[in-house]
């Protein structure tokens, strides 16, 4: 069997003269995103699917920020393939494109009218096909309308130009020809047949054309085997598999900053038959922040990760997959293939946080942060009973909060932890046998202190300067606290079980609980889950800040996290 391996970045909707200071900071951070993600994986190849221009008012910028993502992929030129949008057709090219256009719209097949209603209004997109040759260093093949381009041996990208008839944006969606006849034609090439993988691009949805065009544009992807059409227009992002046909849909976000309505966004196209991970991963940029961020508004997507459905490209569906979650947000990425040898973990959907490489201060940055926390677990944890696991290094207040979500009944949850005296994720394979030790200061106050001295010692007076001197002190410490110990599970679970019994039998006495932690990641997921959700008072966990006046900081209640996570 062939094993393939391609991936791709997908790009539409530049409206590159759309240059205002909120879309000039996202597409400085578009680049720094590219090129970390070219970092972890090399690019194979660049998708452009139209609007370019903005109203054809020009292509310099176009070509400016192109070659810069470009540069940024390290690609050739020749691994970038751009059709028009309707945004990049002169509108009043020729004369008479209105009542050309208008005659068009009448019919349901052009047939004979075809080639010369194309020859006509191929005029109006004059102005892209020089933008295109002086972008790309080649010419753009006018005298086929749609054509297909090699990847190699395996792979070809299939250009459709879509936009061809283009005149009122207003009013053509449901009216628009293809070009039946000419899409035929470039089909129905020997060569083209016989490839394995066939990818489509065009700028518009088949919706855009009217009902009869896209039926039979539908029933050819079928017959000529075509396994992906991917497009612009609608400022979305949307994935829609057709099983009758067997091909996949998808539409990208623009690439400018409107509004937060219709966020700027690109989408990262992996085929990877060998470790049997086809998948489309959705990126929005997130206002608040300033950042990239995964797009888990797109649906049947999970978290913002679609794994491809058809056959060529994954063997086992993601609904019978196992799951890995990867909460690391700090540091070197998670080697996933090494994980998975090491753990013998087999057939798996990885899913990963979103939120790396921040560390939350404002509340509005930890209310992103939740947001995605809680979509990443009621969109892959929650009521699942495949085996989850988890391998995290985040903020405590996020952990905390994670293993808050799960709660204490997910027995088929697995969490790693990273032992850095080995520089190695672990898990169950050792017991150190470290003892617990748990202490109480009960004076009879209606708040409780929770101090865990494990990474470290937590000291009563940093408490006290956040709680003043009116509460209870519930301790669980070990000796020599160091930031390496407490890596296997049966210690973490040893540890576990001595405060959930202590709590389990005082919280009925407080109105509150507040958690001061110094432990392990996969420790602190584990606290989160000791704490009920219908039982157990209020409950507040803070970070370390190591600021003059106070040491920890509140974050937010546990009980709360949830309607924090709609804080808009």
């Amino acid at each position: 069997m062939v094993v393939l391996k391609y991936r791709w970045l997908h790009i539409s909707d530049l409206h590159s003269i759309c240059t205002g200071i909120k879309t000039k900071i996202m597409r400085e951070a578009l680049l720094d995103e590219i090129r970390y993600l070219n970092q972890q994986c090399k690019f194979t190849f660049l998708l452009i699917t139209g609007d370019i221009s903005d109203k054809n008012q020009g292509y310099d910028g176009a070509k400016e920020l192109i070659h810069r993502i470009i540069n940024a992929m390290g690609l050739n030129l020749e691994k970038v393939f751009i059709v028009p949008g309707n945004h990049d057709v002169n509108r009043n090219m020729p004369n008479n494109r209105r009542d050309l256009i208008r005659k068009g719209w009448s019919l349901d097949v052009l047939d004979q009218d075809e080639d010369d209603l194309i020859k006509e209004l191929l005029s109006g997109q004059e102005d892209f096909f020089k933008a295109y040759e002086s972008i790309l260093g080649r010419k753009y093949p006018t005298d086929k309308v749609h054509f297909y381009t090699d990847i190699d041996e395996n792979m070809s990208i299939i250009q459709l130009n879509t936009s061809w008839m283009c005149y009122d944006s207003e009013n053509e969606s449901g009216k628009l020809h293809i070009g039946l006849d000419n899409v035929y034609k470039c089909f129905n090439d020997d060569r083209l047949r016989v490839k394995p993988i066939k990818l489509a691009i065009g700028h518009h949805r088949i919706s855009d054309f009217n009902k009869t065009v896209g039926n039979n544009l539908k029933s050819m992807f079928k017959s000529m085997d075509i396994d992906l059409y991917l497009g612009g227009h609608c400022h979305e992002s949307t994935v829609v598999y057709d099983p009758i046909i067997n091909t996949e849909f998808c539409s990208c976000r623009q690439a400018r900053v409107e509004n937060k309505d219709y966020p700027a966004g690109f989408i990262i196209g992996d085929i990877n038959t060998e470790a049997d991970q086809s998948s489309f991963q959705f990126y929005n940029w997130d206002f608040t922040l300033a950042k990239w961020m995964f797009d888990y508004t797109v649906s049947p997507a999970k978290h913002g990760k679609y794994y491809l459905r058809g056959s060529k490209f994954t063997r086992e569906p993601e609904s019978k997959r196992n799951v890995i979650v990867d909460l690391k947000l700090f540091g070197i990425p998670l080697n996933y293939q090494h994980v998975m040898d090491k753990f013998n973990i087999q057939k798996v959907a990885i899913y990963k946080s979103s939120i790396s490489d921040i560390r939350p201060q404002s509340i509005e940055e930890w209310v992103s942060c939740l947001k995605d926390l809680v979509n990443l677990y009621d969109k892959i944890i929650k009521g699942s009973n495949k085996v989850i696991n988890i391998f995290p290094i985040a903020s405590i207040p996020l952990l905390v909060s994670f293993g808050y979500l799960m709660q204490n009944n997910n027995s088929n949850v697995r969490i790693y932890q990273y032992c850095e005296n080995e520089s190695e994720w672990v898990y169950d394979n050792h017991d150190d046998n470290i003892l617990v030790n748990v202490s109480t200061k009960e004076n009879g106050y209606k708040k409780l202190a929770l101090a865990l001295n494990i990474s470290g010692d937590i000291k009563q007076d940093d408490i006290t300067a956040v709680l003043g001197k009116r509460y209870d002190l519930l301790e669980v410490s070990i000796e020599n606290t160091s930031p390496s110990v407490l890596n296997y599970k049966a210690d973490v679970l040893r540890v576990k079980l001595a405060v959930k019994k202590k709590l389990d039998r005082i919280s009925r006495n407080y109105d509150e609980i507040h958690l001061f932690l110094a432990s392990p990641a996969g420790l602190c997921i584990e606290i989160g889950r000791i704490i009920r959700e219908n039982m157990y008072p209020n409950t507040f966990v803070y970070n370390y800040v190591n600021s003059k006046e106070k040491k920890y900081s509140r974050i937010f209640n546990l009980h709360e996290i949830r309607n924090l996570s709609d804080f808009d």
